[in-house]
């Protein structure tokens, strides 16, 4: 009887030849003309680089549509090897379970297995194990050479913004291509800056990408299946968190494992045990300052703005045009203060409660217009921030962490201590050869040119002269007072940003609502935090705060509580 026959190929990798497909397909044709039956062309399927560990192949799924129509369209499918069909022990079982039901045989011509056989249901346990094996041990032997890579600090696959990969030609691996390393890429690198100062400004992650693609700058390389090129917050976000744009290459963080019966891949975090970090200060584009004020950044949206469980999803207060919505609560229900009224285009704006106003659930029915809350809010504020107190704390806690850390801020400095022990030095030797020798002119001349040299150094470390430390901290005050001057007007000039750099200072205000008649008015209680939510010292006792207190203000006197 001259069967009907189809024939399947496939082929998982791009570094194998196209070729392939044609070398199973011929093999196959060449079995069928051995034994008297015809490879229908319209029912030849292949796949080309997609892996048989998955089922969800467009090539794979389409001949299993036409298996199942009613009249067969054909009685037999020939493939190379049983790996063709599926490098999974389980899927291979199954497929071969649903072919006997549909009643197709299934022959694997370099094998010489067919399922018209007996015996064919133990051969294709036998070989669907081996190919199962062989993935696995294809993965841990391509994981073993990665890491070598990653050892000698090379790249280990796939491109990073901000950087070029470039070929070593002296290394090369087992599949015979040469290694590669980053360097890099200047045009790049400015924007990653960009990126992260924008973030640790306060910045969005849509507001950054908004920027960017508003200037038209050019995005990382378009993903595969997508029309447009351009910055997207999710790819932002992840920039922020690699670390390798702090000069630290960190590997094997991360596993794929693809989702049973597919192809699709998902990644999963290994544990920090088996994670490889290298140090690679070549690699720096972000100072270190920078990188820790973008993730302090990072953990306070994630503390203030995690809503519904869904980690950084920002409340609609973090967005608003108005300055206090968000840090405003109400000092009855604890509800978050927001314009009730006054939307339109002549109307005042008016804060009130919203479990009052929308639900009446709230017994705070106070409205003040936002620009009088906002108005003698920050005056009072103002006012308290500039007396002597708070402005000699703020510049005795920067005096202290400037001096604490003065050789890694100011290499000028730096220079001069160790010019002052090298002058140190120098005269206890120019002393021990006059103890030796005797004194002589050039001697003591040495000496005295020496100690005025050192005592100079002296001076400008520890005295008050306007080129001492001491005097650059009297600019410096001079330079904090008239910032502080108009804080109100500092507040106005970027809204979103004036939210974030608030939101270190201030987590809220509570709006204690005070009648008078059928209007009334709020007055604020709370804690201002002088250095704010990405100190150094935040939260510990070293941090001073200014209180807010109903009936008076922010009152300055109640340090440290």
């Amino acid at each position: 009887m001259k069967l009907r026959c189809a024939a399947y190929a496939r082929y998982s990798s791009d570094r194998q030849s196209p070729a392939s497909i044609e070398d199973q397909l011929r093999k196959c044709r060449e079995y069928a003309v051995t034994q008297g039956w015809d490879v229908l062309p319209e029912f030849i399927y292949s796949d080309k680089e997609l892996s048989g560990a998955g089922v969800d192949r467009p090539g794979w799924m389409k001949m299993l549509s036409a298996m199942t129509r009613l009249p067969r369209p054909f009685e037999v499918l020939l493939v190379d090897d049983t790996s063709r069909l599926c490098r999974n022990l389980g899927e291979n079982a199954k497929f071969a379970d649903e072919m006997k039901f549909l009643g197709i045989r299934v022959v694997a011509v370099s094998q010489g297995i067919d399922t018209h056989n007996r015996q064919a249901k133990v051969l294709m346990t036998f070989h669907g194990l081996a190919d199962e094996i062989y993935l696995d041990e294809l993965g841990s032997k391509t994981h073993r050479g990665l890491e070598g890579r990653a050892l000698k600090g090379l790249h280990t696959g796939g491109r990073c913004y901000g950087y070029d990969n470039v070929p070593v030609p002296t290394v090369t691996g087992a599949d015979g291509t040469s290694a590669v390393r980053y360097e890099i890429n200047e045009t790049e690198a400015s924007v990653v800056r960009r990126i992260f100062e924008m973030a640790a400004d306060g910045g969005s992650l849509k507001v950054i990408a908004k920027a960017l693609n508003r200037e038209h700058i050019p995005p990382p390389r378009k993903r595969q299946g997508k029309n447009l090129a351009t910055w997207c917050p999710s790819a932002i976000r992840e920039m922020l968190r690699r670390e390798i744009y702090r000069g630290r290459m960190v590997w094997n963080r991360r596993h794929f494992l693809k989702k049973p019966g597919t192809n699709k891949r998902v990644s999963r975090e290994r544990p920090k045990s088996e994670w490889r970090i290298l140090d690679k200060p070549e690699l720096r584009i972000i100072d270190e300052t920078l990188w820790q004020r973008v993730q302090q950044r990072i953990a306070l949206v994630a503390e203030k703005y995690n809503y519904g469980n869904r980690p950084g999803l920002l409340h609609r207060a973090a967005t608003s045009p108005n300055l206090l919505t968000g840090f405003m609560k109400c000092g009855v229900c604890g509800a978050n203060l927001i314009i009730v009224s006054g939307r339109g285009k002549h109307n005042h704006p008016r804060y009130g409660c919203p479990q009052n106003f929308n639900r009446g659930a709230c017994s705070n029915g106070v409205k003040e217009r936002a620009d009088f809350l906002q108005e003698r809010l920050f005056s009072e504020l103002q006012d308290a921030v500039l007396q002597p107190e708070a402005i000699d704390y703020a510049i005795r806690e920067f005096q202290r962490q400037l001096e604490r850390s003065l050789a890694g801020l100011d290499d000028k400095l730096a220079r001069m201590r160790q010019r002052s022990q090298l002058l140190q030095q120098e005269l206890g030797n120019l002393v021990s050869t006059v103890a030796s020798c005797g004194p002589s002119p050039a001697l003591v001349e040495a000496i005295n040119s020496r100690e005025q040299e050192q005592r100079e150094i002296t001076r400008q470390l520890l005295g008050t002269e306007s080129d001492s430390v001491s005097g650059e901290i009297g600019r410096i005050r001079n330079f904090v007072t008239g910032q502080l001057g108009d804080i109100r007007q500092l507040l106005k000039v970027d809204v979103q940003t004036a939210k974030a750099e608030l939101a270190k200072h201030v987590g809220g205000i509570r709006m204690m609502p005070q009648l008078e008649g059928k209007k009334g008015h709020y007055i604020a209680e709370g804690e201002w935090n002088l250095l704010g939510g990405y100190s150094e010292e935040a939260g510990t006792s070293t941090t001073e705060h200014i209180r807010m207190v109903a009936g008076v203000g922010f009152e300055p006197t109640t340090f440290g509580l």
